[in-house]
């Protein structure tokens, strides 16, 4: 009996995973591409990005994803300002309204990755006061659309979470790190 249990809680959770992970993971949360791993990061971190190879210092790890939104958009997902009718059955039809996935490029410019299968890996890039990234941005990269990347600090080696500072801005002052 037990062993069915465990196998019915690995299966929900290898399920539930995969609704999480974004386009560009495989079922078990890797990208060999990126060559990074989606795993659990501990404590209150949830999941993180874990380097499966070697980064030099100045490489560029990899560029965030998502929906490009105006400021107004955003807060109308997140936090509350006048919505649309598309911004209604936008918070109808996704489960989850965080906005912690949100990178603002200017005012109003944000790249929103809250939702998985328009984001890829690097919405599971956490916070360090001791980063081995750094993030650049662009307001109009490609084609017109801004861009978001994330460049190596240092020699990050396999195994290592990759992370960056995500900047006062990011914290209610309830949460602020120290």
């Amino acid at each position: 009996m037990r062993l069915g249990t465990t196998t019915t809680t690995t299966t929900t959770t290898r399920s539930l995973l995969l609704c999480l992970f974004t386009r560009d993971l495989d079922a078990f949360g890797e990208s060999a591409t990126a060559g990074i791993a989606v795993r659990d990061a501990g404590g209150v971190k949830g999941l993180g990005a874990f380097a499966l190879r070697s980064f030099a210092e100045g490489e560029t790890v990899g560029d965030y994803e998502g929906e490009i939104l105006s400021r107004r958009e955003a807060d109308a997902r997140y936090y509350g300002g006048p919505a649309t009718w598309r911004d209604r059955i936008w918070k109808s039809t996704h489960a989850s309204h965080t906005g912690n996935y949100l990178f603002e490029v200017e005012p109003d410019v944000v790249v929103d990755a809250e939702d998985a299968t328009k984001a890829n890996w690097c919405r599971y890039i956490n916070h360090s006061n001791e980063p081995n990234l750094r993030v650049k941005s662009l307001p109009e990269a490609y084609g017109g659309r801004p861009r978001v990347w994330f460049v190596a600090l240092r020699t990050i080696s396999v195994g290592e979470e990759l992370c960056f500072d995500y900047g006062d801005r990011y914290w209610r002052e309830d949460e602020l790190p120290s």
